[in-house]
């Protein structure tokens, strides 16, 4: 039977019922949402060039994230910190759940999926979530020029939607695991849910660890 976890923490929902709304609209984006556990991480499907840390970390933290989700950006000084207190012991994957009430999410993810392809996934990922990211396709291609890629190369990739179907397949796999919205993270199978304080990662890290990295 799946464990199920059940906090109430701020997080960007995937799809809110209309009753949600004015709920939503009073106090915004806090409720309480019930997640199960899934999945182990083998099962989640990770793309080594959207990983941060190494392959054989006891920890895996998955992150279904939304690049305009202001939660999510809020939660990135807490990733960071994690990775250098837990430095080889902990690993990030990124797994793109873009919403569809962010309109520039899709676009930013498929930008950074050209970002990928040529090395340079993770310094594209934070120039997105610096303040005031722009999310039009011009902002997207000068991002690429500020990491010195070919801007014209980069357009005809985003142009051309070159990993729309590995932000689909994403998509899918958030859904098929129950991902309610972003930010959520799986550690090592157990899901955290919404833009949580950083002891609730090292909580959640530590009984990871005393399980063995299981």
């Amino acid at each position: 039977m799946p464990r199920h976890y059940r906090r109430l923490w701020p997080v960007a929902p995937a799809s809110p019922a209309p009753f949600l709304l004015p709920a939503l609209l009073v106090v915004p984006l806090l409720f309480v949402l019930t997640v199960a556990c899934l999945a182990e991480p083998a099962r989640v499907t990770i793309d080594p060039a959207l990983t941060r840390g190494p392959a054989g970390a006891p920890v895996t933290i998955i992150e279904f994230g939304d690049f305009q989700c202001p939660l999510c950006k809020r939660t990135q000084p807490v990733l960071d910190q994690l990775l250098k207190e837990y430095r080889g012991k902990v690993r990030l994957v990124f797994k793109n759940f873009p919403l569809a009430s962010h309109p520039g999410a899709r676009p930013a993810a498929e930008a950074a999926r050209c970002a990928a392809a040529r090395g340079v996934f993770w310094e594209y990922h934070d120039l997105l979530y610096l303040p005031g990211t722009d999310f039009s396709r011009e902002a997207l291609i000068g991002y690429a020029g500020r990491l010195a890629l070919d801007r014209e190369a980069f357009a005809a990739c985003l142009d051309a939607r070159q990993f729309r179907d590995e932000i689909d397949a994403d998509v899918r796999e958030g859904r098929a695991l129950g991902i309610p919205g972003t930010p959520t993270f799986l550690i090592n199978g157990k899901p955290l849910v919404g833009a949580l304080p950083i002891e609730a990662f090292r909580e959640a890290i530590a009984e990871a660890l005393q399980s063995g990295g299981k």
